[in-house]
């Protein structure tokens, strides 16, 4: 709980060096878009554990089901607070490495372990790199373009199945933000999570592979931007590689009462590879909040915003609910208590209570309170490390809460 609560530094590349690697990689395929250097990801970022796995639970939430196996491969997850550890490394900050039971991981597990590792902290690095590049004090929302958008894959235990043979390659997330400069317009951008408990010329394979796969979805005769990512969990090393398939021009799309309910049916499809940019903004909208609400366990809202495909892919039950203090603001979410070494680790997914009030009425309403949450978020101090670490606390920029605390 210690080491998932402190401050540490994630080593990281994303230099004019690694671009020119990725494009020696035996398998890069040129596209139109040339490679760049990911803003603001370059020698690292200082980040706490928990935020990783904050990104992972919230990130990965639409791919289980309310079954007994995917509500214990989803608690699961908190395992990881074991993985970690810190690593003086001589620099100013304790650099992020894997603890001795966490290279203790073998065989088909190492492998899980590292593409999770891939998945969170990639989405972590994603939203440090959107904030940087136009979203800072915004709500940057998440969603799983296959357990959202599609219905070529069938998800258990977190895992994806393919229904059918698909030729095509696509990202496995959407980011979604408001526009700065017009609150009632959304941007939309690609995100592939890459991991790998190999060598960094393996990783450097990953993001080759991971920039074709960005170029598999077109808004509007535009690949839209992206950020490819490569997390290493390599010996009792972590960390990653970060390139971003640059973009001159960003355009935004209107989301209003109107055109969010004409994306209610919206799906992409197999032999459709560009979509027009207004219905897939609209749809990964909706998308984001109805994660937002499952993640928090508002059924109600999530019946509301989950496009058609999402809401029949999910079986959920009502689970009680609690309201709780956050460093971020009151929170209400569900709640689940696990037993660890004689211990109770109590794990709550939530989201900000005001966020959750507006959850049921308008687009407009929501985006509102979520930009007040957002504002308040960035002029917030990210919580102080303390030397009793029972409870720890983690946000992200569209209202999401998650939290671990010992009893």
């Amino acid at each position: 709980m210690h080491v998932v609560g402190s401050h540490v530094r994630l080593h990281g590349s994303s230099d004019a060096n690694l671009v020119q690697r990725v494009r020696q990689a035996p398998n890069f395929v040129p596209t139109r878009k040339a490679l760049s250097v990911a803003a603001g990801l370059d020698g690292g970022i200082i980040l706490r554990p928990v935020e990783g796995l904050h990104w992972l639970s919230y990130a990965t939430s639409p791919r289980y089901q309310d079954d007994l196996l995917d509500l214990y491969m989803h608690w699961a997850l908190v395992r990881y607070i074991g993985l970690f550890k810190r690593r003086n490394d001589g620099s100013a900050d304790s650099a992020l490495a894997i603890s001795q039971p966490g290279q203790r991981i073998r065989g088909s597990q190492r492998r899980v372990t590292s593409e999770e590792m891939g998945i969170g902290f990639g989405a972590l690095l994603a939203n440090h790199w959107f904030a940087q590049t136009g979203a800072a004090g915004l709500p940057i929302g998440i969603v799983d373009v296959d357990a959202a958008l599609g219905d070529r894959y069938i998800f258990a235990g977190g895992s994806r199945h393919p229904v059918r043979a698909v030729a095509d390659r696509r990202p496995d997330y959407l980011l979604i933000a408001p526009d700065s400069t017009a609150r009632r317009r959304y941007r939309v951008r690609a995100l592939e999570c890459k991991g790998t408990r190999g060598t960094a010329s393996y990783a450097m394979q990953q993001l080759a592979s991971a920039v074709d796969q960005l170029a598999g979805i077109s808004v509007g005769g535009r690949t839209p931007p992206g950020l490819a990512v490569s997390t290493i969990t390599a010996n009792n090393q972590m960390s990653y590689l970060a390139i971003d398939p640059g973009e001159e021009e960003e355009p935004s799309y209107e989301v209003n009462s109107a055109t969010i309910e004409q994306a209610a049916s919206f799906q992409l499809e197999d032999d459709v590879t560009d979509v027009p940019p207004a219905l897939l903004t609209n749809a990964s909208v909706r998308a984001s909040w109805a994660t937002l609400a499952d993640f928090s366990g508002n059924l109600t809202a999530l019946d509301r915003w989950a496009p058609a495909v999402m809401r029949r892919r999910l079986d959920r039950q009502q689970r009680r609910r609690v309201t709780f203090d956050t460093p971020f603001g009151t929170a209400r979410g569900t709640s689940v208590t696990v037993g660890l070494d004689g211990q109770r680790l109590n794990v709550r997914y939530a989201i900000d209570q005001m966020i959750d009030q507006q959850m049921t009425h308008s687009p407009e309403a929501i985006a509102d309170a979520q930009f007040v949450f957002a504002e308040r978020l960035r002029g917030s101090q990210s919580p102080a490390e303390e030397t009793d670490s029972s409870s720890l606390y983690s946000a992200t920029p569209d209202g999401s809460i998650f939290s671990l605390s010992l009893e």
